[in-house]
């Protein structure tokens, strides 16, 4: 009789864990293929402008998935670091990658703003200083 509890409490714990890491390994699967697919279209688009310089509205845009992706990445590591055994490590280097990128897109994104700030204020006919005075009139009096 005790046997056949030992046997079934192995078969429960057994049932219990093998799912539980194959979760782990599935779910990271997922999280990192959707990071290298957005970080694919990163370098894709960098890769585009061949050392000319890139349209910031265009980066700010394309980036915004990829700090999605990290942050889901983090998150899902974060949470299950002891069930799933992520090394400290791995989720540090991880994070310290995330910062660079998300400062790369604020840059972007601040650059992306001012232009465009700009470009309403020269369709409005205003420069840094305010309105643009009248231009005098030319030609015979």
């Amino acid at each position: 009789m005790t046997r056949i509890r030992l046997a079934l409490g192995l078969a429960l714990a057994a049932a219990w864990t093998a799912p539980a890491l194959a979760d782990c390994g599935q779910d990271m699967q997922k999280l990192a293929q959707a990071r290298n697919v957005e970080m694919q279209r990163v370098n894709d688009y960098a890769k585009a402008f061949k050392g000319k310089p890139m349209d910031p509205a265009g980066f700010c845009a394309k980036t915004a998935g990829l700090l999605q992706a990290e942050n889901a990445l983090i998150a899902y590591m974060t949470k299950n670091k002891d069930w799933c055994s992520f090394p400290d490590e791995a989720i540090n280097n991880l994070k310290a990658g995330h910062v660079k990128n998300a400062g790369f897109n604020a840059k972007a994104c601040q650059v992306a703003a001012q232009i465009k700030k700009m470009k309403e204020q020269a369709a409005k006919g205003e420069g840094a200083a305010g309105p643009r005075a009248q231009p005098l009139p030319a030609g015979p009096l």
